[in-house]
């Protein structure tokens, strides 16, 4: 087996950054040790704080990071099957191994290798301002406290995202390879989508044109098609033929080495419903909007509103309109959704309200109309947005424009 394989890759010296500016976290908190529990859950988003500091993940692989202040970091992977291809997938931690036992006889067996009965222990996965629910299992939490009672588990609530907030340049590559990835997803949408034929088969050709190019599962891929569909797209494509006047919309996460970007488009198999083209165009005036008022200093709340002014004064309605951070997850911070603004505005609140350069987000817009057809249908728009030094660049360069076929 080759030595090295060929995936992609940042450097050590964005590896020694993110472990020295995670350290200084450690050791103004007074904590010894993370257990950052990296799960493929949710398209993988609950891998990023683990995947931050090791780059093992994707495909559903478990990544548990036993991080301590001093020394090297373990990673431990879900079976010994993979153990050796992830030493050679990636070169930031040499020290990979496989679960044995339970996770937490796992944990707990190397933070007792580590002399750390009675460190401070620092976990993710439990309930924090991006995520109320948490996803670390409470048998796990429970067997770790009782097999090591003189340690004391400390919650990381957000300290991990925070320190994610604001991409590094290595990062914004990174992304910028997932933006083209989903603009050749979008092209290829256009140009194989057509009267007769199957949902499926477009939406396995976007699929395909994006792990072609190096694209990982598992990612994010909403598809819905119709005359007209909800102001929404679904999880899956259905295996109907497609017919004449069918609008395709998709809110696509194309993902590479980890990192997703966020892209939505409207398409019509020939020419689409006038009020339709009024939503949409409602969609392209608020993102507008948002691209004139997003720029390093200013305030995230004002210029959301702002967002949402432009679409009440065409008369529309929210269905899903905001933004959230990108990077290794998707609802990273920033965050700010009109469709879910009481939890946004708790963890807006965890933060200064401003955007900062470095700063990655989806800013996605999708609309309907109330008048019309009782708002069940409608239109979407999005667009992964990077705050520069003087403003505000979109990542994606498929066209904005309505996509016509045929």
């Amino acid at each position: 087996m080759r030595d090295h394989l060929e995936l992609p890759r940042l450097s050590l010296a964005e590896r020694d950054r993110r472990w020295e500016l995670t350290r200084a976290e450690m050791k103004r908190r007074g904590i010894d040790c993370l257990v950052l529990w990296g799960w493929p859950l949710m398209w993988d988003f609950c891998t990023a704080n683990a995947r931050w500091l090791c780059p093992i993940g994707g495909n559903a692989e478990n990544n548990t990071l036993v991080f301590p202040l001093d020394g090297e970091p373990t990673s431990f992977v879900f079976s010994s099957t993979f153990n050796e291809y992830w030493k050679r997938a990636q070169d930031w931690v040499g020290d990979v191994r496989w679960r044995r036992g339970t996770w937490a006889e796992t944990v707990v067996n190397q933070l007792k290798d580590l002399k750390l009965e009675t460190g401070v222990i620092g976990v993710d996965g439990l309930a924090g301002p991006l995520d109320p629910d948490g996803w670390l299992p409470h048998s796990v939490f429970e067997a770790m406290k009782a097999a090591l009672p003189a340690a004391r588990f400390e919650n990381l609530g957000d300290l991990m995202e925070t320190a994610r907030t604001v991409k590094s340049a290595e990062e914004i590559g990174m992304l910028r390879r997932a933006a083209s990835l989903g603009d050749h997803m979008l092209e290829t949408c256009a140009r194989t989508a057509k009267v007769g034929v199957r949902e499926s088969e477009v939406y396995g050709a976007m699929m395909g044109a994006m792990l072609a190019e190096g694209g990982e599962e598992p990612t994010l891929f909403l598809w819905a098609c119709d005359q007209y569909p909800f102001p929404h797209p679904f999880r899956v494509p259905t295996t109907r033929a497609m017919n004449a006047r069918d609008l395709i919309t998709c809110e696509i996460h194309p993902k590479i080495g980890g990192y997703f970007t966020h892209v939505e488009r409207t398409f019509c198999l020939g020419e689409p419903d006038a009020n339709t083209r009024r939503i949409y165009d409602g969609c392209i005036a608020a993102f507008d909007a948002g691209l004139a008022a997003f720029a390093p200093g200013k305030s995230i709340s004002q210029a959301m509103n702002e967002v949402k002014r432009v679409i009440d004064d065409r008369g529309l309605g929210i269905c899903e309109t905001g933004i959230h951070g990108h990077g290794l997850a998707s609802l990273e911070y920033p965050r700010y959704r009109f469709h879910a603004l009481k939890a946004d505005q708790a963890a807006l609140s965890m933060m200064e309200d401003k955007f900062l350069p470095g700063m990655t987000f989806a800013f996605n817009i999708n609309l309907f109309d109330p008048k019309w057809r009782n708002g069940e249908t409608g239109a979407v728009f999005a667009d992964t947005v990077l705050i520069t030094e003087t403003g505000a660049e979109p990542l994606h360069r498929f066209p904005r424009e309505f996509q016509v076929i045929g």
